[in-house]
C-alpha cells in the first residue's frame, strides 16, 4: 500500500488512485486532524510505503522516534519552494517504481528525500561516511 500523507495535495493522491488500487490518502482512514504519531504506527505495522511533503518529520523528536520504532519506510518531497500539484504528480510518476524497489530492498526504518530533479537521497539512516584510506606503509 502506498500511503499518501495529508501534506500532499489530495488531488495528487486521487490521480494515483485513478490508475492504481494500492494507493490511500490519509482520509478517510484517519481523521483530518490526525497527528503523524497517530498514523505512523499503523503505517509501520501494515507495511505501507509512506509519501509526505512534511519536511519536518525527520526533525521532530516524537515523530522521528515513532517512524523508527515502527519501522516505517518514508519518502519526503524536500523542495523549496513547494511544487505545483502537477509537478508533485510528475515526480511521483517518474520515481514511484524506484521508490517501490527501495521499499522492498532497503531495511526499514528509512527516510529518502525526493529532490526537485527526481533524485532520491537517503536521509535516515545517514549514509555512512567513506572510510579513510589505509595508511601506506613503505617496505
Amino acid at each position: 500500500m502506498i500511503f499518501v500523507d495529508r501534506s500532499v495535495p489530495k488531488s495528487v493522491a486521487a490521480a494515483l488512485m485513478a490508475v492504481r488500487n494500492d494507493v490511500m490518502w490519509l482520509e478517510p482512514r484517519f481523521p483530518h486532524n490526525a497527528k503523524d504519531t497517530d498514523w505512523l504506527p499503523v503505517a509501520g505495522a501494515e507495511g505501507w510505503l509512506v509519501v509526505t511533503r512534511d519536511k519536518h518529520i525527520r526533525h521532530r523528536p516524537g515523530e522521528l522516534r515513532s517512524l523508527i520504532a515502527h519501522g516505517v519506510g518514508c519518502f519526503i518531497f524536500v523542495q523549496k519552494p513547494d511544487l505545483t500539484k502537477w509537478e508533485y504528480l510528475k515526480l511521483l510518476c517518474l520515481r514511484l517504481d524506484e521508490m517501490e524497489r527501495l521499499f522492498a530492498d532497503v531495511p526499514r526504518p528509512f527516510i529518502y528525500g525526493i529532490a526537485r530533479d527526481g533524485q532520491l537521497r537517503r536521509i535516515y539512516p545517514p549514509p555512512a561516511a567513506p572510510s579513510p584510506p589505509a595508511p601506506v606503509t613503505r617496505t
